[in-house]
């Protein structure tokens, strides 16, 4: 049986009452703290994108883990709320800024709710499909939830330049991605996805305009760091949060510090040396 609410302006959710999803009890237990702990926030009267990053920054020194997605043989929806990587940081930060979207529904703060709310974000169009449905290159992934209208690539609007990349990271580096060896279905699908994002201009805003244009990002955009590796489009995500010397920082989950922080440099200046990034993109929550 499910349920159609609008729970606000953003979108629609669709909330199962039968929500299948993997959560071990510790994660279950940090999920419900951190709704007891966020109840007590004054999130009513802010903006989303305020919202977002003061639920962001309740994460700070959570520890950094990977491939806490990577759980048994079948795709299946994974909430772990004892580790993060960057990008499950993000999608849950999201998941709990749409939870509180509305402030009088406190009933649906559940741990079901969430996990429908997770699953829409970080599967295409929001469905369960295996392991290919989920939105593995960050380019697909603001594309498809701006798509469902959770969010809206604010890159070129703000200063951003287009241009072209082929994306073929996955379907060129088979070893080290364990669900796709050996399973030609499957890398047929990917390839699909790939073809998909090539038949629309990526774009950026390179490192050396992002001094330029600080002003424009807001606290609570979503970042990601847009690489020079060949075939992939990004190599990192975090949230945008303007610290008191007036400058956007990053906040997201460093695997070198191991946990969540907030770069103790504005994020242009962090950015300025790297080997492996070019620029940014900027996602805004509707």
């Amino acid at each position: 049986m499910k349920l159609i609410l609008s729970i606000f302006p953003l979108l629609f959710i669709t909330f199962s009452l039968q929500a299948q999803f993997i959560c071990s009890n510790p994660s279950k237990m940090a999920l419900d703290a951190k709704i007891k702990e966020l109840n007590k926030l004054p999130v009513e009267g802010i903006t989303n994108n305020e919202k977002l990053s003061l639920i962001g920054n309740t994460f700070l020194g959570q520890p950094y883990l990977e491939k806490t997605l990577e759980v048994g043989e079948k795709e299946q929806l994974v909430i772990n709320f004892i580790g993060f990587d960057c990008t499950t940081y993000v999608e849950s930060v999201l998941a709990l800024t749409i939870l509180y979207s509305d402030t009088s529904l406190e009933s649906l703060r559940t741990i079901n709710h969430y996990a429908s709310i997770l699953e829409r974000i970080r599967y295409r169009d929001g469905v369960i499909d295996g392991y290919t449905s989920r939105l593995h290159y960050f380019t697909e992934w603001v594309r498809d939830n701006a798509k469902k209208g959770i969010i809206k690539d604010v890159t070129v609007e703000i200063g951003g330049t287009e241009y072209t990349k082929e994306i073929n990271f996955m379907s060129t580096h088979l070893s080290s991605y364990k669900q796709l060896d050996n399973d030609k279905g499957a890398v047929e699908k990917i390839k699909c996805v790939e073809e998909e994002i090539n038949k629309k201009k990526l774009s950026q805003i390179y490192i050396n305009d992002i001094e330029s244009i600080d002003s424009k990002i807001k606290s609570g955009d979503i970042i990601s760091l847009v690489t020079k590796i060949k075939g992939l489009d990004v190599t990192h995500v975090g949230i945008a949060v303007r610290e008191a010397d007036g400058k956007i920082h990053l906040m997201h989950d460093s695997q070198s510090k191991g946990k969540v922080v907030i770069t103790d440099k504005p994020l242009y200046e962090w950015l300025k040396n790297s080997k492996i990034n070019t620029g940014i993109t900027v996602a805004r929550i509707n």
